[in-house]
């Protein structure tokens, strides 16, 4: 929510789909790895440079920048109600 107000709904699903996908792929790749290498380790040390790839590619965060639609302008404030 802190990055993309506008869109943490869609944010946040592809946080999960992420998540989701990682969660199916990474036995399937940590096995065959371990089935032809014979190296318990090489999955460790993928997920090792995985995570520090994350961890490098966190810093181009920036939720102090708000996200900007290419070409769409913010929707102007509604004018306040007629006093009766």
């Amino acid at each position: 929510m802190d990055i993309a107000p506008r869109f943490s709904g869609t944010a946040s699903g592809l946080m999960n789909t992420g998540s989701a996908l990682a969660a199916i792929l990474s036995p399937v790749i940590g096995g065959y790895l371990i089935q032809k290498t014979g190296n318990w380790m090489l999955p460790f040390i993928v997920s090792i440079g995985v995570i520090l790839v994350g961890a490098a590619l966190s810093f181009r965060m920036h939720p102090e920048r708000p996200l900007e639609e290419d070409g769409v302008k913010p929707p102007a404030a509604l004018p306040a109600p007629a006093a009766s």
